[in-house]
């Protein structure tokens, strides 16, 4: 009978200590302000009976990737300094690219590939001569913007450096390769090369349709030429659309 009862007691002593030693744990997440906030409750069961709680809050960004096309008109010319016998016309042009944008709520980065086509028309005041060159690029600029939600899109402004690389373009008259060596000076007429700094606003709607307008300005030289006080340096203007997938 001892035997039996102390059999009984042992049970029951192990149903409790399993009951009264347990952990429960609970998680509940939420995404508030672009941000992942993550809620958890720990309750911990006493072997005296009593219950202890904890509870942690865990918060991480929520960072979102896209991609999509665009297209713009462009409006291109050089800014001229230190000579007074030259004046530059902007001329129509037009770009397509990719971009990709990484985002929370508030802020961005967006990265963009264009394939640019520009024309100027330089004029020599002191002959009246005119002179009009064309040329394709490739530009890749950075944006660091900001946005502002509203209820059928966002509105956004940013600004980064950009870099662009000149591949094809024409001097005329004379049909001229801008961008080859001339035989007797061993320079090109224009860099190849230019660095700078642009700026982008623009609305995106909900739909993913994006209406935008852009600026960049060069801090590169153009010119290959002997005189370095004769600088002409890379200006554009570019309103365009776009469509986020």
């Amino acid at each position: 009978m001892n035997r039996i009862f102390l059999s009984l007691a042992v049970m029951v002593a192990v149903s409790f200590g399993q009951i009264f030693g347990q952990t429960i744990t609970t998680s509940q997440s939420q995404n508030t302000g672009g941000k992942i906030e993550t809620y958890t409750r720990t309750e911990t069961v006493q072997p005296d009976g009593r219950s202890i709680t904890t509870t942690t809050t865990t918060s991480t960004a929520n960072v979102n990737a896209s991609f999509g096309i665009k297209a713009s008109a462009n409006m291109s010319d050089f800014v001229i300094r230190n000579s007074d016998n030259y004046q530059i016309n902007m001329k129509p042009g037009v770009s397509a690219g990719i971009f990709l944008k990484l985002e929370n709520k508030n802020f961005a980065f967006h990265y963009e590939l264009w394939l640019r086509y520009k024309t100027f028309e330089m004029k020599n005041t002191e002959n009246q001569t005119n002179t009009d060159y064309q040329y394709w690029s490739l530009e890749l600029p950075i944006y660091f913007m900001g946005q502002i939600n509203t209820s059928v899109g966002k509105v956004f402004i940013g600004a980064g450096p950009y870099v662009s690389l000149g591949l094809d373009g024409k001097q005329d008259p004379g049909n001229i390769d801008i961008f080859y060596k001339n035989a007797t000076t061993g320079k090109p007429v224009m860099q190849r090369w230019d660095v700078g700094l642009g700026a982008t606003a623009g609305f995106e709607f909900n739909n993913g349709i994006i209406v935008f307008a852009g600026y960049q300005f060069g801090f590169i030289n153009a010119l290959h030429i002997e005189n370095d006080d004769l600088t002409m340096k890379n200006r554009t203007i570019n309103f365009g659309i776009g469509y986020k997938f």
